[in-house]
């Protein structure tokens, strides 16, 4: 994704990435609502200075509404695409995990 001139109200970062928590960052208005939804192997770097400046507000939060996420998925309501860098059958499931370091999001299917 390209973050260009975009500015969103609430930015979302599900990645489990530092890159898709910088990116996220970017994408987000000031004043903004910068939504962690992940966890990260090792220390994630932001700008804090960009945080405090622009009045984002940062949110954690480890779980949710499932069923309503389930829904607007299965409805075509959220397009998860733009996340996912590729796919593996789950006998190429090491090549997968090769793939996934740097990636966003890679899925394993059986």
């Amino acid at each position: 994704a390209d973050a260009g001139d975009a500015a969103y109200d609430v930015v979302v970062d599900c990645t489990g990435q530092p890159s898709g928590l910088a990116l996220a960052r970017r994408l987000v208005r000031p004043r903004g609502r910068l939504v962690l939804k992940s966890t990260y192997v090792g220390a994630a770097d932001i700008d804090l200075t960009r945080v405090v400046v622009d009045e984002i507000q940062l949110i954690g939060s480890r779980c949710g509404p499932f069923a309503a996420a389930l829904r607007l998925l299965a409805g075509g309501l959220v397009d998860p695409t733009p996340l996912i860098a590729g796919r593996f059958p789950l006998h190429d499931g090491l090549a997968a995990f090769a793939a996934a370091r740097g990636a966003l999001k890679i899925l394993v299917t059986p």
